[in-house]
């Protein structure tokens, strides 16, 4: 069993996701629509939220002095075949609507929430933005998803991240 840890962004400005579509010729997700991110680079093992940054300027030239919040919002782990992959997705919120189209990824695009969930993504991908979208982006928690299958069919299951300390019970 290997891991593939990845870690990105939904960069929100207004009512506007800045949104990638992956290019056709890609490995993971070909032509579908994602958070900008991706893999998580040795060094940063620790800081998932460096790589996010990282992944975000490489993509689309966005500073972490161009963000009001950058906060982490999801931690996503999902099995595919031989391999748990897990996914840090922060949500930013953008002072800016400017950004460099620097990756051969694929293409950015801003993207009104109303036809957000219109577009072709990924399972995981959906179910966080609908999530995110669903509670109204006014949850400060970090929230846990496994994805788990039923009759062959992909449920993703929510839980929140909290911490114990000062918890009573037992």
């Amino acid at each position: 069993m290997r891991l593939r840890m990845m870690s990105g962004a939904f960069i929100i400005n207004g009512e506007d996701y800045l949104m990638m579509k992956r290019a056709e010729n890609r490995k993971l997700a070909p032509g579908m629509w994602g958070p900008i991110g991706g893999h998580v680079e040795p060094y940063e093992l620790n800081d998932p939220k460096a790589a996010c940054l990282r992944e975000v300027y490489e993509e689309a030239g966005i500073e972490e002095k161009y963000f009001d919040k950058l906060d982490l919002k999801y931690i996503i782990f999902r099995r595919e075949k031989d391999e748990i992959r897990l996914h840090y997705i922060f949500i930013g919120i953008a002072k800016i609507r400017n950004y460099e189209d620097k990756t051969n990824e694929g293409e950015l695009h801003w993207v009104n929430e109303g036809e957000l969930l219109e577009k072709n993504m990924s399972f995981t991908v959906r179910k966080a933005l609908e999530h995110y979208i669903e509670l109204g982006h006014k949850s400060n928690e970090v929230i846990v998803g496994t994805v788990s299958a039923e009759n062959n069919i992909p449920i993703m299951n929510w839980n929140s991240l909290d911490s114990w300390e000062g918890m009573t019970g037992k």
